[in-house]
């Protein structure tokens, strides 16, 4: 998993497939209401808002087809990440929805806006979390296609 600000990501686009393609398309739709979801070449963005569970609350997910962009645009968000090799297996891979489920423990972050997270195939992750009390969060989730 990659932690960084929205600011050097953008500096860093070259590294990632169709990550500039992907930037572009948050800039164009960054304000659109939300939920709303844009193709571009070599992926999608979702924009997504909500209220955060409680850590303890659901299990670790992991993506195999796409990379996992995740732009916190306002609110608060806590996640939990841990390597697949320290995970254990709760729901195998689903190819359509390019999802398979994971239980076990992990490490606690809190996002704050302007805040990117990048969750390659052996990222376990839990997003939209909090500790202590819910917040509303407003996200851009970009998955890129990898291969």
């Amino acid at each position: 998993m990659l932690i960084q600000s929205l600011s050097h990501m953008k500096n860093d686009a070259g590294q990632l497939p169709h990550l500039d393609a992907a930037l572009a398309c948050l800039s164009l739709h960054v304000h659109a209401p939300a939920p709303a979801r844009f193709d571009f070449c070599g992926g999608y963005l979702m924009l997504q808002e909500g209220d955060t569970k409680d850590v303890r609350e659901g299990d670790f997910e992991a993506h195999v087809k796409y990379l996992d962009v995740q732009v916190l645009l306002e609110g608060e968000e806590t996640i939990v990440w841990n390597d697949l090799s320290d995970l254990i297996c709760s729901a195998p891979y689903d190819e359509e929805r390019d999802k398979a489920m994971y239980s076990g423990d992990g490490c606690v972050m809190t996002i704050r806006p302007g805040t990117c997270y990048i969750c390659w195939p052996e990222d376990g992750h839990k997003a939209c979390r909090h500790i202590h009390q819910q917040t509303r969060f407003r996200k851009a989730m970009i998955k890129l296609l990898l291969g």
